[in-house]
């Protein structure tokens, strides 16, 4: 059985005043009725978080993605992504039917997960999270660069794995400025 959920003014206050950037995550419900939450993000006015929308599905991958999606672009009034950026950490299907119902959209990482994934490839120790985090929030090319070179003299495997993940993804100096001005 699935549910989905969107208030009638939550809709209103992210149509009419939130940013065009979604953030969309699932998590776990736990007890004698267990499935997932799908959730839907926005960033308000002061750049915090703006609840939109949720679904309970039975399970976290592309088929239930792509339902909520459905749903959820066709409430909001989001045609073709032109413009939007969605964030997502890449989990169970996410990216694939994020990417399959809105290609031109921008389409960015959490660094969060990234980090943990980083970690999990044996990229471990303060030294790195720093590292990784200077080249996140790097706000121009020039000092992306100069993070990843930093990088690149802590590890060569280091470098050549946040290298094979594209930084128009995870770093602010590769983003587009569209949503800022909003």
């Amino acid at each position: 059985m699935r549910v989905y959920v969107c208030f009638g003014a939550l809709k209103k206050g992210f149509v009419e005043g939130c940013r065009p950037v979604v953030g969309f995550d699932g998590c776990h419900v736990k007890g004698s009725h267990p499935g997932q939450i799908l959730s839907a993000v926005g960033i308000d006015g002061n750049n915090g978080m703006y609840p939109i929308a949720f679904a309970v599905v039975e399970v976290e991958n592309t088929e239930t993605w792509g339902w909520f999606f459905d749903i959820f672009f066709q409430d909001v009034g989001i045609e073709n992504g032109n413009g939007w950026v969605f964030i997502t950490d890449k989990q169970k299907g996410l990216g694939n039917a994020l990417h399959a119902l809105m290609p031109n959209a921008e389409h960015r990482h959490c660094v969060r997960h990234l980090h943990n994934n980083f970690k999990l490839a044996g990229h471990t120790g303060a030294a790195f999270k720093q590292r990784l985090w200077a080249a996140a929030r790097a706000t121009t090319i020039p000092v992306f660069e100069a993070e990843m070179e930093q990088m690149l003299g802590q590890s060569q495997a280091a470098y050549k794995w946040l290298q094979e993940r594209a930084a128009a993804h995870w770093s602010r100096s590769h983003f587009s400025t569209v949503p800022k001005y909003f």
